[in-house]
């Protein structure tokens, strides 16, 4: 669903954060079974004027970067060009209070700066000063991502497992300052796990703006929690990158 944003500018706009969703298949070598994966999601962002896509290190994981294979579209069709690729971005060498927690995690993915604007039909989502914030306790957040479980790859068919949850913030999660919490309970669901939704976009429903990136989650029955970077971190990161600064420093202050 298209949710009506205002930007910075005063410019009004409408998009939808799933539209963002891409699955993360690679690259193989072998003929017969020519796309893998670890499972695991990755969206699109628009930062800048430039189009960045944004996941977890550990969904990337032994696998090469340039046999990252991401589609124009949500849903791929036979013949579609995979983007570009020119490296990946990640936070390391932390200091202070970062030593240790997840916020190493974030893994964004830089492409080819000639990429034509309209290469992913537009489904970027918007990084804005008004389309992004802090989520709050009680807020209703909304997950899109890929279930490994409901993902199959049949050459020559691959059957994408996009899910959507609604979940409700409970707080700053109590092992890692830089992750947030988040639980449902789902009554009779269709799955009994949520592996795949590392790097799936948090989208705070009630404040109508981005809010983080799944880092983890599991489920007991059908208690399901989910622990997300928040969006304040992965800025920080986006600054970074589009600026080239070596480091970044800077303090938060938690709620």
């Amino acid at each position: 669903m298209k949710r009506i944003q205002a930007l910075s500018s005063g410019l009004i706009i409408k998009q939808d954060f799933g539209d963002a969703v891409r699955a993360t298949f690679y690259q193989t070598e072998y003929e017969e079974f020519l796309y893998a994966t670890n499972g695991g999601t990755l969206f699109l962002v628009s930062f800048r004027g430039r189009v960045y896509g944004l996941t977890c290190k550990h969904v990337i994981g032994d696998f090469e970067p340039g046999k990252l294979f991401i589609t124009q579209q949500k849903y791929a069709t036979k013949g579609s060009k995979p983007a570009p690729i020119v490296g990946l971005a990640l936070p390391s060498a932390s200091t202070g209070e970062a030593v240790g927690t997840d916020v190493e995690d974030i893994c964004a993915v830089e492409f080819a700066g000639d990429i034509a604007p309209d290469f992913f039909a537009h489904t970027p989502y918007i990084i804005d000063e008004k389309t992004v914030c802090t989520s709050k306790v009680g807020h209703e957040l909304h997950v899109a991502g890929v279930l490994k479980g409901k993902t199959q790859i049949i050459p020559p068919d691959i059957t994408m497992g996009f899910c959507h949850l609604v979940l409700h913030d409970t707080g700053v999660s109590t092992f890692d300052p830089f992750l947030r919490q988040a639980k449902a309970v789902f009554l009779d669901p269709s799955f009994d796990n949520i592996v795949g939704i590392s790097g799936s976009p948090v989208f705070d429903q009630t404040a109508n703006a981005l809010c983080g990136m799944v880092n983890r989650g599991g489920m007991a029955g059908g208690m399901c929690t989910i622990h997300y970077i928040d969006i304040f971190d992965i800025m920080k990161v986006l600054e970074a990158l589009s600026t080239r600064a070596a480091s970044a420093s800077y303090t938060k202050i938690l709620r």
